[in-house]
Parts: structure tokens; C-alpha cells; sequence
């Protein structure tokens, strides 16, 4: 039966290797940038990331579907948002108090307008 392994030997090895992994990144991430800012280099073309080109229509469409997704999460978090209130004031045995619930029934009720107007308005254009 051997010796155990000293535990302060594996965390120096963790620890070397996490800082040449971030090294590297830093590197790759640096070169990338220099590649942006001298274009002529042959072997820094290499490192470039060109995003790929949407025409106005395919950006027109993608704009479309976030205004709504965003409308739906709006309204989605207006419904969640009493739910979160009524959970925690149980959970946590307090009391519900008019003020707290306004605010949270107000918050709630503007959160879904404005998802609906979102929605609504994206649709029609």
C-alpha cells in the first residue's frame, strides 16, 4: 500500500492548469483582435471570426420574432410575479400586507399591458 498523495501537490497541478488553460484563451482571444485590426496578415486571417451577413429582410423577420418573444416573457413575468409574492409571504409566515400586494398587483398589471402592446403593435406593422 502506497503513501496518499499529498493534497496540496493536486491543488498546484489545478491550479498551473487553469492558469495555462486562461492563458491560452487570453492568447486565441488577443490574436482575434489583432487579426480584426491588421486584415493584410496572411496567418492572422486564421484567428478572424467574420459573422455571417443577414440581408434587411432576415434582420426584419429576427426583430419581429424578438419584440414578440419579449412580449411573452412580459406577460409571463406578470403572472409569475404574484405567484413569487403568494409563495414567498407563505413560505416565510408572513403576513400579506395591503401596500406590498398593491405594488405587486400594479407591477403585475404593467408587465402584461406592456406585453400585450408589444404584441399587438408588432403585429400590426
Amino acid at each position: 500500500m502506497g503513501d496518499p498523495e499529498p493534497v496540496g501537490d493536486n491543488r498546484a497541478v489545478y491550479r498551473t492548469i487553469q492558469l495555462v488553460l486562461v492563458g491560452l484563451l487570453v492568447a486565441v482571444l488577443g490574436l482575434s483582435a489583432l487579426s480584426r485590426r491588421f486584415p493584410h496578415v496572411a496567418w492572422l486571417r486564421v484567428f478572424r471570426y467574420d459573422a455571417p451577413r443577414l440581408s434587411a429582410q432576415q434582420r426584419a423577420t429576427i426583430r419581429q420574432r424578438s419584440n414578440i418573444h419579449a412580449g411573452i416573457e412580459l406577460i409571463l413575468m406578470g403572472i409569475v410575479v404574484p405567484l413569487l409574492y403568494v409563495a414567498g409571504t407563505v413560505m416565510f409566515f408572513n403576513s400579506f400586507s395591503r401596500a406590498a400586494t398593491t405594488v405587486v398587483c400594479a407591477g403585475s398589471a404593467f408587465c402584461i399591458g406592456l406585453g400585450v402592446a408589444a404584441i399587438w403593435r408588432n403585429r400590426r406593422s
